[in-house]
């Protein structure tokens, strides 16, 4: 396993906030996806409170002042300590691929829980089996509460196919952008509910 020091931490940190930012902060991401023969639907937020969480860091600065000194180049390494336990050496491995993961082929699945206190309702992982987010159910939308160097199949039972992802700014009230889109498959096409239809206006390809 990659042993950072804390001016490499500092600076995978801050690449992965301003990352986070571009694709991830103040975003909705509609995930639809395929449990044996029915087409089910989750909606995932991500605001800048959230960002602390996933570096795994314990920091000195509120996880609001914490996101800010990471876009405003003000963070120092003074800011924030790292474990000795090694649970913030595995978090920085895949953090930088965090930004990536609801816009490229990945899985969704329920958490097992398997002893490991994790407070976490499912998780969402990306193919190539490093990297799992784990999502708790929110009231309106739900929210990252965990980053882990795991498989997600090894997280989750069962281990579901994502059909198509969409993404929309928190404050609109439609999807208009696809993020990601499994092969042979069509937005206007997919077997959802008439309530989840009206969320989505995007233009149907000619």
């Amino acid at each position: 396993m990659a042993k950072y020091d804390k001016k490499i931490a500092l600076q995978i940190i801050v690449n992965a906030a301003k990352e986070y930012e571009l694709k991830l902060n103040n975003k909705h991401f509609l995930i639809v996806y395929q449990e044996a023969s029915e087409t089910k639907t989750v909606c995932v937020g991500f605001r800048d409170m959230n960002f602390l969480h996933m570096t795994g860091v314990k920091a000195r600065l509120s996880a609001q002042q914490f996101y800010s000194a990471c876009l405003d180049g003000k963070l120092s390494e003074n800011d924030f300590e790292i474990d000795d336990k090694g649970k913030v050496q595995q978090k920085l491995m895949v953090l930088p691929q965090l930004s990536e993961l609801l816009y490229n082929n990945c899985m969704i699945g329920n958490f097992i829980n398997s002893g490991i206190y994790i407070r976490a309702d499912y998780f969402v992982g990306n193919t190539k089996e490093v990297l799992s987010v784990g999502f708790r159910t929110g009231k309106c939308v739900d929210f990252p509460v965990s980053l882990y160097n795991e498989d997600v199949k090894k997280l989750s039972q069962p281990t579901n196919k994502v059909l198509a992802i969409l993404v929309k700014e928190y404050h609109q009230q439609s999807y208009r952008e696809c993020t990601y889109l499994s092969r042979g498959q069509e937005i206007h096409k997919l077997p959802l509910s008439e309530e989840t239809k009206k969320l989505i206006q995007m233009e149907e390809e000619v």
